[in-house]
């Protein structure tokens, strides 16, 4: 909610390429006047949650949503691996998570990666800025190793791949 991402391609011409959209919301608290779900439709975006108002269910569903109810771990998680059984079931084969702290490091200790791109940027936050660092750097260094570094010529980001 605090970003309002997109999750889509931004390129030109490949734009019809756009991935279907999954998104993790344990309380349905999506915004309504996110892009997210102002650009929803039947075929492209897909939610889980725990628990929500009948209201707030009946209107995302109306939007094209497709919810699915999932159960949570340790009070506030959802267990990953049931989630990404899910997806199986329903056809999704291949998965980009874009993550925060929290859930890249869920799937990383969940060794659910199959390859890791660490984007590091050259720029320095201003310290007025709420940002959280990735703190499971040296979980992903002991348990994956070093494919290769990415030249990057789009931006000055320094990129990492790690395979397991």
């Amino acid at each position: 909610n605090k970003d309002n991402p997109k999750l889509n391609c931004r390129l030109d011409g490949l734009k019809k390429f756009s991935p279907k959209r999954i998104i993790l919301d344990n309380n349905l608290n999506t915004k309504t006047n996110s892009y997210i779900f102002k650009t929803a439709n039947k075929t492209n975006t897909i939610i889980f949650y725990n628990k929500a108002n009948k209201k707030k269910i009946t209107l995302f569903k109306k939007k094209g949503i497709q919810l699915i109810k999932s159960n949570l771990i340790k009070i506030k998680y959802f267990d990953l691996k049931l989630v990404l059984k899910k997806l199986y079931k329903i056809g999704i084969r291949n998965i980009l998570v874009e993550g925060g702290n929290n859930l890249s490091g869920s799937f990383l200790k969940n060794k659910l990666f199959n390859q890791f791109y660490l984007f590091k940027s050259p720029k320095i936050l201003k310290k007025s800025l709420p940002y959280k660092d990735f703190n499971h750097i040296r979980y992903l260094i002991q348990n994956y190793r070093i494919r290769s570094k990415i030249n990057n010529k789009l931006t000055k980001d320094t990129i990492t791949l790690y395979k397991n």
